[in-house]
């Protein structure tokens, strides 16, 4: 009678997205013409998913951690949703999430943070003013309502703060450059180093792992590049160049500094102290949970482009950065 397939129907009674709005509404006026009650679709007004990627990187962990905690206060329980390319997937959260009725979404470095894929899958969701956050990876063309420390910013605070200390041959530790993390903090650090050295020497920039074990192998190669001081993409990845340095016989901060970021609890601990860029996370997870719930309560244009909340970060001095060595090595 509505002139769709049985699929069709079926992901309109079952509220699920994907539908166009007049097909939605055929349907919906067949079902009241044969006689039958609309579906009520049942929802979790106080349930929330938070997916994030791997949480063996403390920030994660610590980030969506907050955002629970902050989300709590109004109320609203949180799902933490692990998602990586070897287990379950992001688009499987989403439409496990979907299905049951979630409150509103928020996706840290998602996908979406990846420039070479597609950013239309998330555009069902804004159709359907689904609540959704995006967290860090993203630039000033989100999808969706964005919060996001400043990265590029956060490069170039490292770079100066080497640069005080006599630094000039600084290498920079970054993951792929597909990922909007890793292009803004290289434009950060090229901006920083043009200033300030007057040059940007491109083998002095490397892509690597975003773990502990690609930044010690990343790093390994710019110290047999001569660089004195080294600027990692996270706190992980620092660590990582710490121990490539002892590896090659050097002293930290003595004989070459080495600057973190994220400002993880963890880099407290280190040996030594990590200095590091700090990303604000409780003020940034208590920005997610305003934007969740602004949205929740919103009923005016949904097609207006969506605000992206920049943080600064700031830089902690530890003692794994100093000055330059006064004679290179051999």
């Amino acid at each position: 009678m509505a002139g769709v397939s049985e699929a069709t129907v079926s992901r309109v009674l079952n509220g699920k997205m994907g539908v166009a709005e007049r097909t939605r509404s055929r349907v919906l006026e067949a079902v009241r013409e044969l006689g039958y009650s609309e579906p009520v679709r049942r929802e979790n007004s106080d349930l929330v998913g938070i997916i994030t990627p791997e949480i063996d990187n403390p920030v994660f962990a610590s980030l969506a951690q907050l955002i629970d905690s902050r989300l709590a206060l109004y109320g609203i329980m949180s799902m933490v949703c692990v998602a990586t390319s070897e287990t379950v997937h992001e688009q499987d959260y989403i439409d496990r999430l979907v299905d049951l009725g979630a409150a509103g979404i928020v996706i840290v470095t998602g996908r979406y943070s990846d420039l070479t894929q597609d950013r239309s899958i998330y555009r069902p969701l804004t159709d359907a003013h689904m609540p959704l956050v995006m967290v860090n990876g993203i630039t000033d063309n989100a999808p969706a309502p964005a919060i996001a420390v400043d990265e590029s910013s956060g490069a170039e605070m490292a770079v100066r703060h080497l640069h005080s200390f006599g630094h000039r041959r600084i290498g920079l530790l970054v993951g792929p450059s597909r990922f909007v993390s890793s292009a803004t903090k290289t434009a950060g650090y090229k901006s920083a180093m043009e200033n300030l050295v007057g040059e940007v020497d491109p083998s002095l920039i490397i892509e690597t792992l975003f773990t502990a074990e690609g930044g010690q192998a990343a790093a390994a190669a710019l110290i047999e590049r001569g660089v004195t001081g080294i600027v990692a993409g996270s706190d992980l990845m620092a660590l990582g160049a710490i121990r490539a340095a002892r590896y090659a016989g050097l002293v930290v901060p003595d004989d070459i500094s080495v600057i973190g970021f994220d400002g993880t609890a963890m880099a407290t601990f280190t040996d030594p102290p990590l200095t590091t860029l700090r990303q604000p996370l409780g003020r940034m997870a208590a920005a997610v949970a305003n934007s969740l719930i602004d949205q929740r309560g919103h009923t005016g244009d949904h097609t207006a482009a969506p605000r992206v909340h920049f943080f600064a970060p700031e830089l902690v001095v530890g003692l794994s950065s100093g000055p330059a060595p006064i004679a290179p090595r051999a």
